[in-house]
C-alpha cells in the first residue's frame, strides 16, 4: 500500500493534480492491483483443480474408539450379495463369513444390481470350533453392528455363530436343524396344532413305496394321487420332483438319494410328501425379539411347459380387495415361525392355499431372505415403500423403523411382477435379439439375465433352469398382465436366439 501511495504522489506532482486527485489515483491503483490479484488466484485454482470431482468413499463410525462400522453377512450369495450391497450403500464395511467352501460357479452369483462389492475381510467358518471364528471376527479392526444371514446355506452357521459370539440377536441352536431340514420342520408345525403336510423321511425306495401307496394312495398308473419328492436340505426347486405314479416316484427317488444338492451336500434320504393342490403363495417377513412383520406377499404363476407340470411363469405382488386372505396367510405363517423358534431375522415362507379345505398349509420356510438374486427388492420398493432387505438393515441401524411398520403392508400402490424367461429349446445362447422390444414395454423396470451369450441353455423346467427374469412395475395391473403375455410370446418367437446342439454339430463338419 505504501508503494502505491508513493506512485500516486509522483503522478500528482508530474501531472499537477490536487490532494483529492491523489486519493482518487491511489484508490484506482488499489482496485487495479486487487483485480489482478483475484485474476491470478483464479488462474491458480483452475490449474490445480482435478479433472473431475471424486467424493470421498462413504464411511461411518458409531464407536467411541473411531473404528468403522461393519456388518457381517453369512454366505453373501445370490440375495446375500444384494444384502451386502445395500449395507455397503449405507456406509457399512462388509465382512463375509463363508459357512463352507463353495464352488466357483456359486461364488460368482453376484446380481447385476450389486455393482462393485468390497469385502473388508473374508472369514471361513470353523464348524468344529465356532469360537475360532468368533475370535477372528473380534480381531478385525472394525466395529461390528450386526451379523446377518445371506442365503439358505448359511442358516445353521448363522445360528451357531450368533450363539457363540453373544451380544447379537440369535435364534439359538436348539431348533436350528428344524429350521433347515424340511422333515422336522413339518413335524414341528404339526406339533403346534397347525395344518401340516403329510410326509415321511425315507432312506430306501421300499419305505417310500409303502408310504406312497398306503398313505398317499399313489398308484402304479396315473389314475391315483400324486406325490412330491425332495431333498431335506436345499433351496429353490433344486431336486424337487412331482410324481404321478409309483413308477415315476421310483425314478425320481433314484435321482435324489445319494446325489449332491445345490450347496454340495449329499442327500442321505428323500422326503416324500403329499401333493397339495391349490395356489402357492410366498410370505416374506422380518422378526425382532419375537415380533414378526410381514414385508411382502407374493403369488406364483406356474403352468405346464416343456414336459414339466409346474414351470414358473411369474411371481406377482399379491393384494386382494378385502385383505382377508392376506390376514389369514400372515397369521398362519407367523404361527409357523413361533413353532420353529424364530425370534430374529428374515424368513421366506412358501405356503399352499389348499383348494379342498380353503386354508393355508406350509410347503417350507427358509429362515433367510427371499432368494432369486434379490430381484424382489426392485419390485417391492416402488409399491410398498420398503423391502425385506431394507427392513433387515433398519433393524440393525434404526430399530424404531421396524417397530413402526404394520403387521403386513398396507396401502400398496400399483403392482409388480417378476416374469421368468422360458427357453423352449435347449442349445447355446447366441443372443437376445428381441430384448429392445421388452425394454420398450410400458411396465418394464429392469432385468436379470443369468444366461450369457455363449452359455449352454437347457429347457426351462423349473426356477433353476430359467435363463433370467424381467421385472415389471406399473400402477395398472392390466398393463402388467398384458406385458407379461407379450414377454412370454417373445420367448416363443425370437427373444432368445438359441442354437440347438444339432446345428452346432453340423457347423463343426
Amino acid at each position: 500500500m505504501a508503494k502505491l501511495l508513493d506512485v500516486a504522489q509522483m503522478r500528482c506532482r508530474l501531472e499537477g493534480l490536487s490532494h483529492a486527485n491523489l486519493v482518487e489515483v491511489a484508490l484506482a491503483a488499489v482496485a487495479n492491483d486487487t483485480r489482478k490479484l483475484d485474476e491470478a488466484m483464479a488462474a491458480l485454482r483452475l490449474a490445480s483443480a482435478p479433472a473431475a470431482f471424486k467424493p470421498l468413499a462413504k464411511t461411518r463410525s458409531s464407536a467411541a474408539d473411531g473404528k468403522p462400522d461393519a456388518i457381517v453377512v453369512v454366505d453373501p450369495l445370490s440375495t446375500g450379495a444384494r444384502l451386502a450391497a445395500e449395507a455397503q450403500a449405507r456406509g457399512f464395511l462388509i465382512v463375509r463369513v463363508m459357512s463352507q467352501a463353495f464352488p466357483d460357479e456359486l461364488l460368482s452369483i453376484i446380481p447385476a444390481a450389486c455393482g462393485s462389492l468390497n469385502w473388508k475381510a473374508t472369514v471361513m467358518y470353523d464348524a468344529a470350533n465356532p469360537g475360532e471364528t468368533v475370535a477372528a471376527l473380534k480381531a478385525l479392526p472394525v466395529h461390528l453392528l450386526g451379523i446377518l444371514v445371506g442365503c439358505e446355506s448359511g442358516v445353521e452357521c448363522h445360528d451357531a455363530l450368533t450363539t457363540a459370539f453373544g451380544g447379537f440377536p440369535s435364534n439359538g441352536i436348539e431348533k436350528s436343524l428344524t429350521r433347515r431340514d424340511k422333515h422336522p420342520m413339518g413335524e414341528a408345525v404339526r406339533a403346534a396344532g397347525l395344518r401340516a403336510v403329510k410326509q415321511k423321511l425315507c432312506g430306501s425306495w421300499a419305505d417310500a413305496r409303502a408310504f406312497c401307496g398306503d398313505e398317499l394312495k399313489v398308484q402304479a398308473g396315473e389314475t391315483g394321487a400324486w406325490c412330491v419328492l425332495k431333498p431335506c436340505k436345499s433351496a429353490g426347486t433344486d431336486g424337487v420332483f412331482i410324481a404321478k405314479s409309483l413308477t415315476e416316484a421310483e425314478d425320481k427317488f433314484g435321482e435324489i438319494v445319494g446325489k449332491e444338492n445345490v450347496f454340495g451336500e449329499t442327500n442321505a434320504a428323500v422326503l416324500v410328501q403329499e401333493f397339495m393342490k391349490g395356489t402357492e403363495f410366498v410370505v416374506d417377513s422380518v422378526s425382532v425379539e419375537g415380533t414378526h412383520k410381514c414385508v411382502a406377499i407374493w403369488v406364483y404363476d406356474k403352468r405346464p411347459c416343456n414336459g414339466a407340470q409346474f414351470v414358473y411363469y411369474s411371481m406377482d405382488l399379491y393384494t386382494s380387495a378385502d385383505g382377508k386372505r392376506e390376514d389369514a396367510l400372515v397369521k398362519y405363517v407367523h404361527g409357523v415361525l413361533d413353532a420353529l423358534g424364530v425370534r430374529h431375522g428374515p424368513s421366506h415362507a412358501e405356503v399352499m392355499w389348499l383348494d379342498a379345505c380353503d386354508e393355508p398349509c406350509l410347503v417350507e420356510v427358509g429362515c433367510r431372505p427371499h432368494g432369486g438374486e434379490g430381484t424382489f427388492v426392485d419390485m417391492a420398493q416402488p409399491c410398498i415403500g420398503y423391502s425385506q432387505l431394507s427392513v433387515m438393515l433398519d433393524a440393525v441401524e434404526k430399530p424404531y423403523r421396524f417397530h413402526r411398520l404394520p403387521t403386513r403392508p398396507q396401502g400398496i400402490t400399483g403392482g409388480s411382477s417378476e416374469v421368468c424367461l422360458i427357453a423352449h429349446q435347449a442349445g447355446v445362447l447366441a443372443g437376445y435379439p428381441a430384448a429392445p422390444k421388452v425394454r420398450e414395454l410400458k411396465s418394464y423396470l429392469c432385468e436379470e439375465l443369468k444366461a450369457k451369450v455363449g452359455d449352454a441353455v437347457p429347457l426351462t423346467v423349473d426356477f433353476l433352469t430359467t435363463p433370467g427374469s424381467i421385472m415389471l412395475v406399473d400402477d395398472d395391473a392390466a398393463q402388467i398382465e398384458a406385458d407379461k403375455d407379450e414377454i412370454h410370446e417373445l420367448c416363443k418367437h425370437g427373444l432368445m436366439d438359441i442354437i440347438p446342439a444339432s446345428r452346432l454339430r453340423l457347423r463343426s463338419f
